[in-house]
């Protein structure tokens, strides 16, 4: 829960109630029993446990716990600059710092009170959104090596195989940097968003490949990549369409996620035309192949033998 304004830490409200205590005309029996006259914090190591425990019960402080008359753990809360989904490099920065602090506190205090630790919902998720930020990159080798196998076999075309492997980075590249000038950082919801763009991003070039392929022989690359404009052109306009449409109601939820999702998957669509229709077609029409399957039918030839 929030930290309210007027939080005071464990020790320090025990030293108040100690100042208290020890100036007033009518101390409690809690404090005349267990702490022995003592003024203020540092108490004396015989008289620290049974007066801090007496003072829990009658304040009902829930931050300190004992274990047979002895103190055991004393939870301080502390105010943090990042949440759980904050950018992974703003979550290590302040991990790392509170720790370099804790570290140095840890050294310098007496035995019994050196073994301090943070632990805080806000970090619940450090070690996950790193490994995903791991992830999010491996996941695009992974897609483009996948998206490559999947061209290669529809197509049966080295060269095809390597126009559609352009096509796809142009489009994690320009959907990334579209998103990074709109002042998103990778965090955990962007992680997860950016392993489901890459998967996005190679469907469209994929038709565009098999389409072009659609002739046997040799066949003109102009009058190839004119067959896979036209017959595969409008059914993958409509499939961005439609998905476009899909991005556009998620903008106005109110949940962070498919917010999120919709910008993503927006980016994505329109650099995913953009990729197929222009930088796909654009190579096959130039330089494309006009016996996409030659290399391909002369090794599997080779081989039969």
């Amino acid at each position: 829960s929030k930290i309210s304004s007027n939080y005071v830490c464990p020790m320090n409200r025990f030293d108040e109630w100690l100042k208290e205590q020890s100036k007033s005309n009518a101390p409690s029996d809690a404090y005349l029993n267990n702490c022995d006259g003592a003024l203020s914090v540092p108490v004396s190591y015989e008289t620290f446990d049974p007066c801090m425990i007496a003072w829990t019960k009658v304040v009902n402080e829930t931050y300190v716990l004992e274990e047979k008359g002895e103190v055991k753990v004393m939870q301080i809360r502390s105010l943090s600059s990042v949440v759980f989904d904050s950018p992974f490099s703003d979550l290590r920065t302040d991990w790392n710092a509170y720790e370099d602090w804790l570290e140095n506190e840890r050294g310098t205090a007496p035995v019994g009170v050196n073994g301090v630790y943070s632990s805080s919902i806000e970090y619940w998720w450090f070690d996950t959104n790193g490994q995903m930020l791991k992830t999010a990159y491996g996941a695009a080798a992974i897609a483009l090596v996948c998206a490559a196998v999947v061209v290669f076999i529809s197509s049966r075309s080295f060269v095809l195989t390597l126009f559609a492997v352009i096509s796809i980075c142009y489009v994690l590249v320009a959907a990334t940097a579209c998103l990074v000038g709109l002042g998103w950082e990778l965090g955990f919801l962007e992680s997860i968003l950016f392993a489901i763009l890459i998967g996005i991003s190679c469907d469209f070039v994929i038709h565009f490949g098999h389409a072009y392929t659609m002739y046997p022989g040799s066949v003109d690359r102009h009058y190839r990549s004119q067959f896979a404009l036209t017959h595969m052109g409008p059914s993958i306009l409509a499939a961005a369409f439609t998905t476009f449409m899909a991005a556009v109601v998620m903008v106005f939820t109110e949940i962070t996620f498919f917010q999120k999702f919709a910008v993503i998957l927006f980016m994505t669509i329109v650099h995913s035309t953009l990729a197929s229709f222009v930088v796909f077609i654009a190579l096959c029409d130039c330089i494309g192949p006009s016996e996409p399957t030659k290399t391909y039918d002369r090794i599997r030839a080779k081989l039969s033998y």
